[in-house]
């Protein structure tokens, strides 16, 4: 039974870039309003497949400093990153195989949002599967598929859903539509195809055959390569990178050194070579000037013995069908056996529409032999001229050699000659290091294809259990019901609220109900509150007690302060001048959200505490990552990060990585 776990969240741009980090278990982001600690939950959001572009409008200071964001995540035994930009190509996600420190070494898999969604489908070894539904403005039907999005609303729930009727998007039908098939899939309710399921049971196979084909061909190249051995490449590798950060240290030294001793003498010294490297770049021009053009004189050479085959064709041509020579002969009457005299020498001509065309056609070739022939003479004069320019630079580039070997003698400038040393060695060893590292991103290709057939090997295994036994039973079914409903009252139960039989998740619509209404129905954003968290809490429950395999196994909370009071009397006390206490303090609403109602409210902090301890007893087995503005102070230890309005919000420019590291990593 996989799961997801976030390790850590990364904005980057061309000069700036900041990790977050999270716990395993509970992590709080608290902070002030517009400090960036909700735009963390959208982005993730955004990486694990939103439709969505992040508003950059809105977020001014991430559209300065960033334009693409990276999601390092754990699925079971498996470290993957995921990759969006946030201005350009916005519907690709990339995929890496590794820790977000070791991209530079791997070749991602990109691809688009669905195929995103399938990805982490396949690797949560959760079936997706198809509705049928009504197209917009249109009686025709569609198939459409319940995919990692529509679980995912059971996941992330942002301030502007929690405690409202707009909990898991109900207000978009076209999303709301999808949520019961969603619970079920989450619980593996749904009832199986058995012919589809062969179908996919047989692209599983397929896909596995081909992933053999593909390491196959992999392994080939290597071997060709001699280049079999992933750990003789790494150590080849580090042995390389290391050899690079020695000359180019040599070659610091060395330029700091030619500073202290610099003269007039060096200068010229310089001069010579810079004036040196200019005529041998000149003279390497005009020889490419001159292959190019003695390839262009061969092809016309070549197209002018064309033209002439197509001459003599069409001379024969003419010879054959419009010029008839009949000779001398004598032809005997057969009436009266008398001889009879021909012309001598007729000669026939036909001067039909077809002779005209080829003679037409014939005129035209002499035309373009004699085109492409001047051509040719041309080129063949600029080549002329190019050689002597040549020469010429040659003879120049002779003085220059031997006047710089005369004034090295008397000129002690032995750091100019070792830094072009250094330079080539260094190109050299780049080149080198280029060649190992593609052994390595191919070796790390195999293992990433390798990691494909094991997840298709699980797919067939499950999709052959699912064959064998196609429908979850009643009894399995009222299992699993029996327990969402007693740990949904037992949740509802520690808020302060009275359960009965009125009180459950409903087997049908598969929703929270309390005193038999909806969470849809009800108007108390409090209570709404409750019921959800109660809701998610006994999700997340099944999940550890394995009845919702197909559950990511984490949870991101919005805001969970604001229809609950944050603060016991005692806490709240503070002595007046005139003795006087404060009166209970209800924090104010989150950002972007209207005043809200007194009706709304519960005035109950050992509520807003329950939130608390609710959340870090699910963490022992669930990563919960809450966003709030001021946590109560005993649950301190959980908070990760406190972001200030301003410079000193989510984009800090103290925090930025690639200014502590000195340069972009």
């Amino acid at each position: 039974m996989s799961s997801i776990l976030i390790n850590k969240l990364i904005v980057q741009g061309v000069s700036y870039r900041r990790t977050v980090c999270f716990n395993k278990d509970f992590t709080i982001i608290s902070g002030e309003k517009t400090s960036g600690k909700s735009l963390i939950l959208s982005l993730i959001d955004y990486c694990l497949g939103k439709s969505e572009k992040i508003d950059l409008k809105v977020q001014k200071e991430l559209n300065i400093n960033c334009d693409q964001v990276f999601l390092e995540l754990e699925i079971g035994n498996e470290t993957v990153t995921f990759s969006r930009l946030l201005k350009k190509k916005q519907s690709n996600i990339s995929i890496y195989f590794c820790f977000f420190e070791d991209i530079d070494g791997y070749t991602p898999k990109t691809v688009n949002r669905s195929e995103a969604m399938h990805f982490l489908m396949t690797k949560l070894n959760i079936n997706e599967y198809k509705i049928i539904k009504h197209q917009k403005h249109s009686t025709q039907k569609e198939l459409q598929a319940i995919s990692f999005r529509d679980i995912f609303r059971f996941v992330y729930i942002n301030q502007h859903a929690l405690g409202t009727n707009d909990f898991l998007d109900k207000k978009t039908i076209s999303k709301s539509i999808k949520n019961p098939h969603a619970f079920k899939l989450m619980f593996n309710l749904v009832e199986s195809d058995k012919d589809a399921l062969k179908v996919e049971l047989v692209e599983a196979q397929n896909k596995i055959e081909d992933a053999y084909k593909v390491i196959l061909g992999l392994n080939s190249y290597l071997k060709d390569k001699d280049a079999e051995d992933f750990n003789a490449l790494s150590a080849k590798s580090d042995k390389i990178k290391k050899n690079i950060e020695i000359q180019k240290q040599t070659k610091k030294t060395i330029i700091e050194n030619s500073k202290l001793n610099s003269n007039n003498e060096n200068e010229t010294y310089i001069k010579l070579k810079k004036d040196l490297e200019e005529i041998t770049n000149q003279i390497v021009e005009h020889q490419r000037q001159k292959r190019q053009l003695q390839i262009s004189i061969k092809s016309k050479q070549l197209l002018v013995e064309e033209y002439k085959v197509e001459e003599k064709e069409v001379d024969a041509t003419l010879e054959i069908n419009y010029k008839l020579v009949i000779p001398d002969q004598n032809i005997e009457c057969p009436l009266c056996n008398s001889t009879v005299s021909t012309h001598t020498h007729e000669e026939v001509h036909q001067n039909t529409n077809t002779e005209k065309m080829l003679q037409k056609v014939k005129k035209e070739i002499i035309n373009k032999i004699k085109l492409v022939t001047n051509l040719i003479n041309n080129e063949l004069k600029s080549v002329e001229e190019i050689e002597l320019q040549i020469a010429r630079l040659s003879r120049k580039q002779a003085i220059f050699n031997e006047a710089i070997v005369e004034y090295a003698k008397e000129t002690e400038v032995p750091f100019l000659s070792q830094i072009d040393s250094i330079n080539s060695l260094i190109n050299r060893l780049v080149k080198d290091h280029e060649i190992v590292k593609e052994g390595i991103r191919i070796h790390r290709k195999i293992e990433e294809k390798q990691n494909d057939i094991t997840n298709f090997e699980a797919t067939v295994t499950r999709l052959e259990g699912e064959i064998a036994a196609l429908q979850i039973s009643g009894k399995d079914q009222k299992k699993i019901f029996d327990f969402l409903n007693d740990e949904y009252k037992d949740f509802m139960t520690r808020l302060k609220y009275d359960t009965n039989d009125e009180t459950f998740i409903h087997p049908d619509q598969y929703i929270p109900y309390y005193e038999g209404a909806s969470v849809y129905a009800h108007e108390s954003g409090g209570l709404l509150e409750c019921m959800q968290l109660s809701y998610l809490g006994a999700i997340l429950k099944s999940k550890t007690e394995g009845y919702a395999p197909g559950h990511p196994g984490f949870l991101l909370l919005d805001s969970i302060s604001k229809y609950v009071g944050t603060l016991k009397k005692n806490e709240q006390k503070s002595k007046e001048p005139d003795g006087n206490s404060d009166l209970q303090q209800v924090q104010k609403p989150v950002e972007g959200l209207t005043e809200i109602e007194e009706k709304n409210l519960i005035n109950d902090p050992e509520v807003y505490e329950e939130f608390y301890k609710i959340l870090i007893e699910l963490s022992a087995n669930h990563q919960i990552i809450l966003v709030e503005n001021t946590p109560p102070e005993k649950f301190n230890k959980y908070i990760k990060y406190v972001f200030l309005k301003g410079k000193k919000g989510f984009i800090n420019e103290e925090k930025n990585e690639f200014k502590e590291n000195d340069e972009p990593q």
